[in-house]
């Protein structure tokens, strides 16, 4: 068998190239543009599938070296998404309805998990398998996947990366199908109408320019990258607690929370669209990195109960969004976008949510509490509370197998 190797430049040109040759394909093919499926996940597949079937083979073997890149990257993104928990933007959203949602979020988080683990044990899986097709994977994402995943493996999980990032994947497509259709039943059946004379938010965030300056830029990129430096030491304190697996990228999530709320208190300019420019950058190289080294064809040996376990998840989210999301967030016509971006969020990621309520605003009229209180705040809450479940659980559940 023919093996070849790359080092860490090389892997790296390969996976920035991922990218780029994903965002051609989904600009050329409708299909994943309509449901939210991004490029990199796409490429990604694509050489991961290839590579496993070459191997599979006998005939070529692959070796990356991506290990300290793709932890960086990874680090540096969830350094991102703390310094986007504004105490600020969440007082704007009202306690009341900022309580309604981080309930629904956290009340999904465990339902999702709970229900993946009481499926996978009589299905002969173990029960971290359980959780990569819960919350990890459908809330998560495939950015939180193959961060935990590979925990989960070294704690006895088999194939939970491969599990857990074609669960989020395939995720994505349900959460665009869903989404619309529960919302719009809701609002039949309550009779809600939006306000037709209140401004769009939604059209205006469209069309909004940020301009790119490169001092103001390098700003943000170094603050996110001390916000990181300043949260491994949360990390290096927590992972002395004894019994507790404390991952790497919490603390450096939970170093940008601190540094954004001490930010709020000054007149430092925060420039949170840069931020989240950067953030998404590194997701993108951090996600091509995952998706081109994993192993898909494993997915082969637990299909039967993927798909069960996936099914289910899918008419949880239908049910949860339906009494739950709507009950909690008002029971009113921006509920019932919240239905739609919460199904979004449950089952895809961010760019579902915003095209679920995007699709739901257009049809039936603006709804800006929607629009602008519940992707940040929702965000916020299940990219704190999620991959910290989800890390801080595992050997626990592990222990009891």
């Amino acid at each position: 068998m023919l093996e070849v190797s790359f080092d860490i430049m090389q892997s790296c040109a390969i996976a920035a190239a991922v990218v780029m040759v994903g965002r051609g394909i989904v600009k050329r093919v409708k299909f994943f543009q309509t449901y939210c499926i991004p490029g990199v996940i796409v490429c990604g597949l694509l050489v991961s599938l290839t590579l496993g079937l070459l191997r599979g083979g006998g005939i070529l073997t692959v070796n990356w070296n991506v290990a300290v890149l793709k932890e960086w990257f990874m680090d540096v993104f969830f350094t991102g998404v703390g310094l986007t928990a504004s105490w600020k933007l969440i007082k704007k959203g009202g306690a009341k309805l900022c309580m309604g949602i981080a309930v629904t979020i956290i009340g999904l988080i465990l339902a999702q998990n709970v229900l993946g683990i009481a499926l996978a044990i009589p299905l002969g899986l173990h029960p971290l398998q359980g959780i990569g097709m819960g919350s990890l994977s459908l809330m998560g994402g495939v950015g939180t996947s193959g961060t935990i995943a590979p925990m989960y493996e070294e704690l006895g999980a088999e194939n939970a990366v491969v599990i857990s990032v074609m669960c989020a994947t395939f995720g994505m497509i349900f959460a665009s199908l869903v989404g619309g259709p529960v919302a719009r039943v809701l609002i039949r059946k309550h009779k809600l109408s939006g306000n037709r004379d209140e401004v769009d938010a939604s059209a205006l965030k469209e069309h909004s320019v940020t301009p790119l300056n490169a001092k103001s830029l390098m700003g943000s990129v170094a603050l996110i990258i001390v916000s990181a430096g300043l949260g491994s030491y949360i990390s290096i304190w927590a992972g002395t607690i004894p019994y507790i697996e404390f991952p790497y990228f919490i603390g450096c999530m939970l170093g940008g929370v601190i540094v954004r709320n001490i930010l709020d208190h000054t007149s430092y300019e925060f420039r949170e669209e840069e931020v989240e420019t950067f953030g998404s950058i590194c997701l993108d190289l951090f996600l091509a990195m995952t998706m081109m080294t994993i192993d898909v064809t494993k997915l082969a040996s637990v299909f039967g109960a993927f798909v069960i376990i996936l099914a289910a998840q899918v008419v949880l989210m239908i049910l949860w969004g339906y009494f739950v999301t709507f009950n909690t967030c008002g029971r009113n016509y921006d509920a019932a976008v919240m239905v739609a971006g919460h199904i979004g969020m449950g089952l895809g990621s961010g760019p579902n949510t915003m095209a679920n309520e995007r699709a739901v605003i257009a049809e039936y009229g603006p709804s800006n509490v929607a629009w602008v209180i519940f992707p940040p705040f929702a965000l916020i809450v299940l990219d704190i509370v999620n991959p910290i479940f989800c890390s801080l659980v595992a050997p626990w559940i592990a222990s009891l197998v």
